[in-house]
């Protein structure tokens, strides 16, 4: 006969000696197991992030992906940041430091949003990325519905796994310091007419040709006051005035049309002054698609010649 096998759940059991299995049941009522293995398991599982009280109201939470993945998180937590202040809660939020200083500039409350390092996290928490199984796995839906409600519904079972009893219904979001930005951006940026996100994609979500590309922004600057995200030739740039992507979310909210690849930058274009103001974006992406009608997703460059 072979011998008892090791007990791997009881070894990671080990790991949490201090857990109290009187106080997890007591706040996550919704769980009626049979055993107490049951309840090691699904504190190992979900507890480190689920459980606010018993972890002094911190939650843990992070993103090891793209600046624009990143940005969308803050930007959900903002929508909650009242009431996690309320509640004396916070969120320790982990990402690539070189991100730190892009992501900070949209967080609203840095009491109870706090940055941290990717390499500072030890294995914990809840990872808010778009791809992750865990939260949902029914990534397949973003192309069918469209990557703003996708994203809604996304985070809202992030919200449930966090047991945050909100739930919110538009991607969009509001920041008065964007209208004080413009304000600034304005009387730098007088008649600009067309806002062109060109900088290149990293999530292999649209197939870049950057000689279409640059021969088109070329074309539409002798006709139009336009700005790029990546210099051409010697037609304005946001990295000629080192514009952060919060300023050029504000820039957004005063151009007449936007023309942008489905990448980080534009992420923090989706606020309410820009889609208010904007006649039409045109987003280049292979495998998306966005549901609000001021979108038009297009797939080669080319077509836009006869728009403009």
């Amino acid at each position: 006969m072979e011998g008892k096998k090791p007990n791997k759940i009881e070894n990671l059991c080990d790991e949490y000696p201090l857990f109290d299995i009187e106080v997890y049941k007591r706040e996550n009522k919704d769980l009626n197991f049979n055993n107490k293995m049951d309840y090691y398991i699904h504190f190992i599982n979900h507890g480190r992030y689920e459980n606010r009280k018993y972890h002094n109201n911190i939650f843990h939470i992070y993103n090891k992906y793209h600046l624009g993945d990143n940005i969308f998180n803050v930007l959900l937590f903002n929508k909650i940041s009242d009431y996690l202040q309320q509640n004396n809660m916070k969120i320790y939020y982990y990402c690539i430091e070189n991100y730190h200083k892009q992501v900070g500039e949209f967080i609203k409350n840095k009491e109870v949003i706090i940055l941290k390092k990717l390499n500072e996290r030890n294995e914990q928490g809840l990872e808010a990325w778009i791809n992750n199984e865990n939260v949902s796995p029914r990534f397949e839906l973003q192309s069918l519905v469209g990557q703003d409600r996708y994203y809604v519904f996304f985070y809202n079972l992030i919200l449930e796994k966090m047991k945050i009893p909100i739930y919110i219904y538009d991607l969009k979001y509001e920041d008065d310091d964007l209208l004080k930005r413009r304000d600034n951006l304005i009387k730098e940026y007088k008649n600009l007419k067309i806002l062109v996100i060109n900088s290149e994609p990293l999530s292999d979500q649209f197939k870049y040709s950057k000689n279409d590309w640059n021969r088109f922004i070329v074309y539409l600057s002798n006709k139009f006051n336009i700005i790029t995200t990546l210099k051409v030739n010697n037609i304005p740039c946001t990295i000629d005035n080192k514009l952060s992507c919060k300023d050029i979310a504000a820039l957004s909210s005063f151009c007449d049309y936007i023309i942008t690849i489905n990448t980080g930058p534009f992420v923090g274009c989706y606020n309410k002054y820009t889609l208010e103001h904007v006649k039409k974006i045109y987003m280049f992406v292979d495998n998306q698609k966005y549901e609000h009608y001021k979108i038009q997703i297009h797939r080669d460059i080319n077509e836009l010649y006869s728009y403009f």
